[in-house]
């Protein structure tokens, strides 16, 4: 904890900015060739350029109060939520809303399965979700907060969830059944046909979460991949969440919450008027927020069109391909499944991969690292596509280096925290 007091006196903006320029400075950049970390998504010069000067003109507007004074964020939301039904192949009856990110989408996801069963499929005790191992730990946090029981499953050895395991894990207490596309942790996209029916058969909420994936898997269908299936055209699919704050590349944060039926919506939102100033009402769970990232999402949405993200698509997916040959070329190193989207991760049954990617760090190379296996871990962006030679040529470098003895500085294992 900082020992900072408040400040007596202020001090010129020049000088705080100043201060504050250091210190960015003083933290690594947030892109660039050789940073394969999440949380920050490159989309080229151009598209930053119209996404920060978008978030500017909205910056300051607070986007709880867009139904009562500004309309025109309404406006914006609803085309922005419009192009990720189509996108996603929803129904006409289907509907959504934006949230500040993949965490708040997850959360309000949960939320709503739990009120739809208390009507729909009531439970003689505590109401279970079931999670597969690779889902992520948003689905864990919500149970936590709504008092749900969450029942993560075991690792499959194909990276991607086991029909089998969900089938024979729903209870008479499971309301809510989740399928990814893809994981976070291997880039691989669950059975998500097999999740459906599972979700028909036993009634329950079937959830996708495509935050990674919906604005990968989409356009790589569009340009003749084989994409495994995953959206609104799957039976069964109740909703799915993408963040347009990653591949999307709208400033953060703006996320998706999207269903196969915009009556849902009922069970997500919230509502109180016993107090004196009136209806409060909501349909995220987020109050005041900054419309900067709806107003990005709108306009970075408009200025590629489905042409504009085909053609960044092409490039990541080609870099992966690349990525994912160059890798199998060095002996004793495995990719993890079968990655669809930019996710790359890859591990090895004989050395230790963490050590080879301390090696690698001291060439100023900066990844993520999975614990289960231990694995090397990529995300792929405008940034590091054009990289990837220069990669594999270090990582030929590392392996033989450990092989011979060699061992780096050896950093934080597999931290994703604040």
């Amino acid at each position: 904890m900082s020992s900072s007091r408040f400040p007596k006196l202020g001090l010129s903006h020049n000088s705080v900015l100043s201060d504050l320029q250091t210190m960015r400075d003083n933290d690594p950049p947030w892109y660039g060739p050789k940073m394969f970390i999440g949380g920050s998504y490159f989309g080229g010069e151009d598209v930053l350029k119209v996404s920060n000067k978008a978030s500017r003109v909205y910056q300051n507007h607070n986007a709880l109060y867009a139904g009562k004074t500004f309309h025109n964020l309404l406006q914006l939301e609803d085309d922005v939520v419009s192009a990720c039904l189509d996108l996603l192949c929803a129904p006409s009856k289907g509907g959504g809303c934006l949230t500040s990110g993949g965490t708040e989408s997850l959360l309000l996801v949960v939320m709503a399965a739990r009120e739809w069963a208390k009507s729909k499929r009531p439970t003689p005790d505590k109401p279970e979700i079931l999670i597969p191992e690779a889902a992520h730990p948003g689905f864990d946090k919500a149970a936590h907060l709504m008092d749900l029981k969450p029942v993560r499953l075991q690792q499959s050895s194909e990276y991607r969830a086991d029909p089998a395991q969900l089938e024979n894990s729903v209870t008479e207490n499971t309301i809510m059944i989740i399928g990814s596309a893809p994981s976070y942790p291997y880039g691989v996209t669950d059975p998500i046909i097999k999740i459906g029916e599972i979700a028909q058969r036993h009634q329950l909420w079937c959830h996708i979460d495509a935050c990674h994936g919906g604005f990968i898997l989409p356009f790589a269908r569009q340009l003749g991949r084989p994409i495994p299936d995953f959206d609104f055209t799957v039976s069964g699919v109740t909703s799915i969440s993408v963040d347009i704050h990653k591949l999307g590349y709208a400033n953060k944060g703006v996320s998706a919450l999207l269903l196969d039926n915009a009556d849902l919506q009922q069970y997500q939102r919230y509502s109180f008027s016993n107090w004196p100033a009136g209806l409060y009402s909501t349909i995220g769970i987020s109050g005041s927020r900054s419309a900067g990232g709806l107003a990005s999402a709108w306009a970075v949405i408009n200025h590629l069109g489905a042409s504009g993200y085909r053609e960044i698509v092409s490039e990541i997916l080609h870099a992966r391909d690349r990525l994912v040959e160059g890798i199998a070329e060095i002996e004793e190193l495995n990719v993890a499944g079968n990655p669809d989207s930019y996710l790359v991760a890859f591990t090895s049954d004989r050395l230790d991969i963490l050590g080879i990617d301390d090696i690698m760090a001291d060439k100023g190379w900066v990844t993520s690292q999975l614990s289960r296996p231990p694995a090397i871990h990529l995300f792929l962006d405008r940034s590091n596509a054009m990289s990837i030679d220069s990669y594999l040529s270090d990582l030929g470098d590392a392996t033989a280096a450990y092989r011979a003895g060699k061992r780096g500085n050896q950093r934080d294992r597999h931290v994703y925290t604040r």
